[in-house]
C-alpha cells in the first residue's frame, strides 16, 4: 500500500523535533483537510494520495537530514530544508500561476518547496504526468523561462522523491545550485 510506504519513508527521515515547551504541535506544521480542498479548488485538479497524506502527517516539517544532499538529474537538492505548508503553496502557486508578467510555473502545477533564492520544486497535475516533481531554476544558466524544457525532472512522485533521499547512502558536500561564475 502506498501509504504504508510513504509513511516508513517518513520515519526514515530525520526531522527536527517539535519544540512543545515553547507551544509548538503538530498542527502548526500540518495542513488540514480543508486546506488541501482549497489548493484542489484553485487548480480544478485532485492532490496525489502520497502528497494529501504527507502535508496531513508531516506537512512542513524541517528536514535535518544530511542525505538530502543528493543530485537527481543535474539539481542538487540541498535547498530542500522543508516543503511549504499547504496554505503556502496554495498563495505562492496562486501569485506564479496567473497569466500575466508573473506567470513561472505550467498550468496543472503545484509549487511545494522553494529555495532562498527563488528556485521551486513544482509537483505536475495533468493527466499525464500526475504526481511528477521537477525542479525550476531561477537561474538563466538553466535555460529558466527560455524554452518548454526549463523543467527538470526530479521524481516520479513525491513518494519516489522520499525513497531517494532515503536510500542515498553517500550524501554529498551541499551544493546551491549556483554556477560558478556567478559566486563572488
Amino acid at each position: 500500500m502506498k501509504a504504508e510506504l510513504i509513511e516508513h519513508l517518513c520515519e526514515g527521515i530525520s526531522w527536527a523535533e517539535i519544540d512543545e515547551e515553547f507551544g509548538e504541535s503538530r498542527s502548526v506544521y500540518c495542513s488540514t483537510e480543508s486546506d488541501l480542498n482549497a489548493i484542489e479548488t484553485f487548480l480544478n485538479r485532485e492532490l496525489p494520495n502520497d502528497y494529501r497524506w504527507f502535508m496531513k502527517n508531516y506537512g512542513m516539517c524541517e528536514i535535518e537530514d544530511e542525505r538530502v544532499h543528493i543530485t537527481l538529474n543535474g539539481v542538487s537538492l540541498s535547498f530542500l530544508a522543508a516543503f511549504k505548508s499547504a496554505d503556502q503553496a496554495l498563495v505562492l502557486t496562486q501569485m506564479l500561476s496567473e497569466n500575466g508578467p508573473d506567470k513561472r510555473i505550467p498550468d496543472e502545477s503545484l509549487i511545494i518547496a522553494d529555495s532562498i533564492s527563488g528556485d521551486f520544486l513544482v509537483m505536475d497535475l495533468s493527466n499525464t504526468r500526475f504526481g511528477f516533481i521537477y525542479f525550476l531554476s531561477n537561474l538563466k544558466p538553466w535555460g529558466a523561462f527560455e524554452d518548454s524544457d526549463y523543467l527538470v525532472l526530479i521524481a516520479k512522485s513525491l513518494t519516489d522523491l522520499l525513497l531517494k533521499i532515503v536510500e542515498n547512502d553517500s550524501p554529498e558536500e551541499p551544493d546551491f545550485n549556483i554556477p560558478e561564475d556567478m559566486i563572488r
